[in-house]
């Protein structure tokens, strides 16, 4: 077709320029200065306009800030993404939407799919997923219509937080606005990119009542950003606090901690825009990573006392824990494969999972204790479970998968405890649920109802949890009780990867050290460190990273020498840090034999030496 790149140029023109109006987009055909820009091009564009003129027409800029790869636009309650460039892939990536769902989604007058609706949107807490597969793009302007709860004005950042002064006020990357080349990456969750003298974040942030507040702050700053300092505005307000070297066992880059400042910020009530930039002179800015401010009142401040006081109280001894020395997970789910051929339905996996040669697999490692995945990512328990099929009728299993483990691991001497997601990747789960919602709790109930019913299913032959998810907003307090119910011996973690724990309600660090032989410096867990308090705990994979997930692919090679496994578990067990080493696990309960022989050799060492020095 002539003048097609011409015409595609256009095109691209007219919807970043609908995309960046401050007002009510009109026709682009009717304004009269731009038709000379249209010339040999009309009949194109206009049959593009006669397609998707709603995109652009009598729309408004959309709710999510412009990008080399997406614009979009929004009318009513209709948000309108349009997709320039997928960058050779079949998906993109837009901001979260998290308290609210998105009802309906298709393509836009595309005829493959009939305009019908079309399950391409996946709401996660890390981002919106929007997937168009490559035959149904069409090069120029791939538009997706997302059909959202509520106004989609409300979804421009910085995103209104509505705050209780009586809380601690969270102010993370998701609501706030970037400005200056920062950037806010959703899967880590921090912001990033100090390049520029402009660069900056804000929130706006809505008070019942005005009140002066504490600061805390958890960021990652190496040497190289010494000498430079956070500047906090607010109004008239301002405080200026001085950038520290972070420290943990994650990196320079990566070492993430919560450090309390100083300064304090005065807030009236009503919305207030708060401003975060970074002054100063400093060899490096590029390492500073800001992951949440804390705005902390007095009465904040009491309440926090108050609760760290009952988690305290409500801590089990995790004294067979560290006996134990060392144990061993499995991240076995839905989404496990097997070594060859077709991946049986989950349902039927479990019903031909061997658990006594899984039981006695896991007795020739020598491990202490075994993790298993409950739920990984999608919400399906392998045991007959109520309170899940309340929710979801299906997503349970006849067989009790988790009970019989239990029993044939107790049978050995070893204890259980159960790796649990609470299915916030689960697109379908989440919105069943209640996650997708302003107000969480009775998405946080449903949790609480799970957990109380595996308590009195099980009692002690559940020995703990290791909570998977770093969502950092849960109520930690009653989630802790429901583990307890049936066994208030049961040692729990709460996973936070390379930041600060999120909670006190819990007894051991997650440790989710990944495929390197971390050892955390003693002051990460003294008091006042990022895991003060908690039992020092690491999680390490021997083979496959974390799970076998692909189809007819081997288990990994072993990814340490046996020696190395041997002192890494040594210098542990000196420390008293306990030790979990993941071993990839096929649908079919396959584990590596090199990785196997490391582990019977490794049980060989540390549990043979324990007993002829008497060590229990």
């Amino acid at each position: 077709m002539h003048h097609q790149g011409t015409a595609k140029a256009l095109i691209v023109d007219m919807v970043r320029e609908a995309g960046s109006s401050s007002g009510v987009n009109v026709n682009p055909l009717s304004d009269r200065q731009k038709k000379s820009q249209f010339a040999g091009t009309e009949e194109v564009i206009r049959e593009w306009i006669d397609e998707n003129g709603e995109s652009i027409i009598e729309t408004r800029s959309g709710p999510f800030t412009p990008t080399d790869q997406y614009v979009t636009t929004y009318k009513n309650n209709k948000i309108y993404v349009h997709v320039l460039s997928w960058n050779g892939k079949n998906n993109i990536t837009l901001p979260a939407i998290t308290n609210r769902v998105v009802k309906n989604a298709w393509i836009l007058r595309n005829p493959a799919v009939d305009g019908n609706s079309w399950g391409i949107v996946r709401q996660h807490p890390w981002g919106l997923l929007i997937v168009v597969p490559e035959e149904y793009q069409n090069g120029v302007d791939d538009i997706v219509v997302l059909d959202v709860e509520g106004d989609p004005a409300t979804l421009k950042k910085p995103r209104l937080i509505e705050a209780d002064p009586s809380s601690v006020i969270y102010l993370f990357g998701d609501s706030a606005e970037v400005g200056g080349g920062l950037a806010h990456l959703q899967a880590q969750d921090w912001i990033e990119g100090w390049h520029q003298p402009s660069a900056s974040l804000s929130w706006k942030v809505k008070l019942s009542t005005s009140s002066s507040y504490k600061l805390a702050m958890t960021y990652t700053a190496d040497a190289h950003a010494v000498g430079s300092a956070f500047e906090i505005v607010a109004g008239e307000n301002k405080t200026v606090e001085t950038i520290r070297q972070t420290t943990g066992w994650a990196g320079d880059s990566q070492n993430f901690e919560r450090i309390p400042l100083p300064g304090t910020l005065h807030l009236p009530a009503g919305e207030s825009i708060i401003t975060l930039r970074l002054i100063g002179k400093a060899k490096s800015k590029d390492r500073v990573r800001v992951h949440s401010l804390e705005l902390i009142s007095s009465l904040a401040d009491k309440a926090r006392i108050v609760s760290n006081e009952k988690a305290q109280q409500m801590r089990a001894k995790a004294n067979w824990f560290v006996e134990a020395k060392y144990g061993v997970m499995f991240h076995w789910s839905t989404t496990t494969q097997p070594l060859r051929g077709p991946q049986k339905p989950y349902e039927e996996a479990v019903n031909a999972f061997d658990l006594d040669a899984f039981a006695d697999m896991v007795r020739e490692t020598g491990a202490g204790y075994v993790i298993f995945t409950a739920v990984h990512g999608i919400m399906h328990f392998p045991a007959p479970l109520k309170s899940v099929e309340a929710v979801m009728p299906g997503r349970t299993c006849k067989r009790d998968l988790i009970g019989e483990m239990a029993g044939k691991l107790q049978e050995r001497g070893i204890p259980l405890i159960l790796y649990f997601h609470h299915g916030v990747g689960d697109s379908e789960w989440v919105k069943a649920a209640g996650f997708l919602s302003q107000d969480k709790s009775g998405f946080f109930k449903i949790e609480r109802d799970i957990l109380t019913e595996i308590g009195i299913r099980y009692g002690k032959k559940i020995a703990g949890y290791w909570f998977d998810d770093r969502y950092p907003l849960q109520p930690f307090e009653k989630l802790h009780k429901a583990t307890k119910v049936g066994n208030p011996e049961r040692i729990v973690a709460w996973n936070s990867w390379i930041l600060p724990k999120t909670t006190e309600f819990q007894e051991y660090y997650a440790g989710e050290f990944g495929g390197a032989l971390v050892n955390p410096p003693a002051s990460f867990f003294a008091e006042g460190g990022s895991a003060g308090g908690l039992q020092p705990h690491g999680l390490i994979f021997l083979d496959d990273p974390w799970q076998h997930g692909y189809p007819n692919t081997d288990i990994a090679p072993p990814l340490f020498t046996t020696q190395q496994i041997i002192d890494y578990v040594k210098a542990c067990i000196a420390q008293k840090r306990v030790i979990t080493m993941n071993i990839g696990i096929t649908q079919d309960g396959k584990v590596s034999p090199e990785t196997l022989e490391q582990m019977k050799v490794l049980q060989r060492t540390i549990r043979e030496d324990s007993n002829a020095s008497g060590v229990n």
